[in-house]
């Protein structure tokens, strides 16, 4: 479209999220990766951005300017909105067309490919399989001979939190699985309860296949039907992170995996409305999805990735993460308490009685892995925070392993 004076500008993406990286200078960025360029915009600009809604018009922008007694370009202006358009950042009749032809696109792939190699961890796979080796190495000291049924690993970027998957694949080198369902975090898109990618995923060390057959199967067993939807699977790392983890600890191993992206549980934790324990949709997937396995005679352990609190400025807190970082960790060790015990409605509990104030990302994959594999007991192997000094801001995390498995 070609904007004038006079036409309705659409707002920009709510999803946009913007940096200053200059004195007077913003940077927008599409963490959804639809737009594919950053584009930057003046400072003085982003009052007026803000208050494009669909209605409001050029025209009406420059005579607010004027009233202010500021200065307003209008030549300047329409064509900084013609490239914010063109490079998908305003939620425009452009952008959804542009946006449901991705969508469409990524569906069709047979395969994920590894968004975070080369930023979040080594594309090179060498450097790679010296990275992790690091890992394991660090948590060498927690190995169990015992083979667990599930662990929880941690999601956080390998670059701050490495060390702390070490534990967590240290114990799960023990499987014999020949499944691997993996829940993770939804953390852009959260659209339906269960949000299970078919596809293959790409690592640097090789391609993991998915168990297609297990995910159709537990599809047809269930009552009711979940997206085939995959986009949310698209940007998101968290289940990325622990393919790259399985395909090196297995580099020769025939393995599969089931990736699940889990919705919120808000419902039951932010707001503390009932009781997840008795939400029979909930329960129908968690024993819908183990029934599966087992009727399909599959090995299977579960991976939660997941990681703990987040807190500080960076996060809408108005205060620095390091001020509460003790009261914190004594949150998470009672958290990670009942969640080693493992008992699943004391975790929930726990989360409900602050309404989840430190923002724990991993409840719902934690949630569903203690659920689904129905362990007896768990063991904290290590428990770790990231202070980020520079914005105020934490990151909390640990790795668990579970062993035994309550009959079903």
């Amino acid at each position: 479209m070609n904007y004038t004076a006079t036409s309705p500008l659409p707002p920009v993406r709510n999803d946009i999220e913007a940096f200053e990286i200059a004195p007077g200078l913003i940077l927008l960025y599409d963490p959804e990766g639809y737009a594919a360029h950053e584009v930057r915009v003046p400072a003085s600009a982003i009052e007026y951005l803000s208050l494009m809604d669909g209605r409001r018009t050029a025209e009406y922008l420059m005579q607010k300017a004027a009233r202010a007694g500021r200065s307003f370009s209008m030549d300047e202006f329409l064509r900084m909105i013609q490239t914010l358009d063109d490079e998908c950042y305003l939620d425009s009749p452009h952008f959804h067309e542009e946006r449901e032809a991705s969508d469409a696109g990524f569906n069709r792939l047979g395969t994920r490919p590894a968004m975070h190699a080369g930023i979040s961890y080594p594309d090179d796979p060498d450097r790679l399989r010296e990275m992790l080796d690091g890992f394991l190495a660090a948590g060498s000291a927690q190995e169990n001979s015992s083979e667990p049924v599930a662990v929880i690993a941690p999601h956080i970027d390998f670059r701050v939190g490495g060390a702390s998957y070490g534990p967590a694949y240290n114990a799960l080198r023990q499987s014999g699985a020949d499944t691997f369902v993996i829940f993770g975090v939804a953390h852009r898109m959260s659209y339906d309860t269960f949000m299970i990618s078919s596809k293959d995923f790409e690592t640097p060390l090789g391609t993991v296949p998915a168990d297609r057959e297990l995910i159709e199967h537990f599809r047809s067993r269930l009552p009711f039907e979940l997206t085939r939807n995959e986009i949310a699977h698209r940007q998101e790392h968290s289940i990325e992170f622990q393919t790259v983890f399985l395909r090196h600890i297995f580099p020769d191993r025939d393995i599969r995996i089931v990736p699940i992206l889990t919705g919120s549980l808000y419902e039951y934790v932010e707001l503390g409305r009932g009781d997840a324990g008795e939400d029979a949709r909930l329960e129908t997937l968690y024993s819908t999805l183990a029934d599966s396995a087992r009727e399909l005679g599959r090995s299977v352990a579960y991976i939660a990735g997941a990681d703990l609190c987040h807190i500080g400025r960076k996060f809408g807190d108005d205060f620095a993460a390091r001020s509460v970082l003790e009261d914190v960790r004594r949150f998470d060790l009672e958290l990670l308490d009942h969640a080693s015990r493992p008992d699943a409605d004391a975790f929930i509990a726990e989360l409900q009685r602050i309404r989840n104030r430190y923002r724990v990302c991993g409840v719902a994959p934690i949630y569903a892995t203690m659920r689904t594999a129905r362990p007896t007991v768990g063991k904290v192997l290590c428990y770790d925070q990231w202070d980020e000094h520079e914005r105020d801001s934490a990151v909390t995390f640990a790795s668990v392993a579970y062993y035994g498995r309550t009959p079903a």
